[in-house]
């Protein structure tokens, strides 16, 4: 069950109440564990940056401003901006991600997969699109998340992430299909 994100739970947080930031914990966690996931790749970093968005989280809430954008699309930006600035350091020490094919061992992520298209080849399809159009598709079919906040999230309009969505979506067909790989 999740708890709906009012001004009076913001301003909690902001007060330093606990039980107000698990609130956002518990709602958010798994959802951008996921969405890194996915960017990155690798369960660890994805892991590592997760906790730095909910540092980030705590000690930004002051300058949060919910008329400019929702709390979910908000946590997004910094998770998308953390992510950016891990690809920018290893790029910069030259490094290589091994755990390629590892997938989290955690189950709390859905029930088992019952189609041949598994997260892993999903995954690997979706680093071969362009990276606005990724982010585009994990933020709205893995993450759930409404093209409203997506848009904000990424800051662009609602029809530019509807082309992008539109554009991905076929773009994964296109690989799936060379790839040979059953998705309906």
């Amino acid at each position: 069950m999740s708890t709906a994100i009012t001004p009076d739970l913001i301003e909690r947080a902001r007060m330093g109440d606990t039980g107000a930031i698990a609130v956002f914990y518990e709602q958010y966690h798994d959802a951008i564990y996921r969405f890194l996931y996915y960017r990155l790749g690798d369960p660890q970093a994805a892991e590592d940056l997760t906790s730095e968005v909910f540092l980030r989280m705590i000690n930004s809430l002051a300058d949060y401003r919910p008329q400019n954008v929702s709390f979910q699309a908000w946590l997004y930006q910094i998770a998308r901006n953390l992510s950016i600035d891990h690809y920018r350091k290893a790029s910069n020490h030259n490094q290589t991600i091994l755990e390629d094919n590892l997938v989290t061992g955690d189950s709390s992520f859905g029930s088992p997969i019952e189609r041949k298209l598994t997260s892993i080849t999903l995954r690997q399809a979706l680093t071969q699109i362009n990276e606005d159009q990724r982010d585009v598709l994990v933020m709205r079919f893995v993450a759930g998340m409404p093209i409203s906040d997506v848009a904000q999230a990424l800051r662009r309009s609602e029809n530019a992430i509807k082309a992008l969505q539109r554009r991905g979506l076929l773009a994964l067909r296109k690989i799936l299909s060379e790839w040979e790989v059953s998705y309906a």
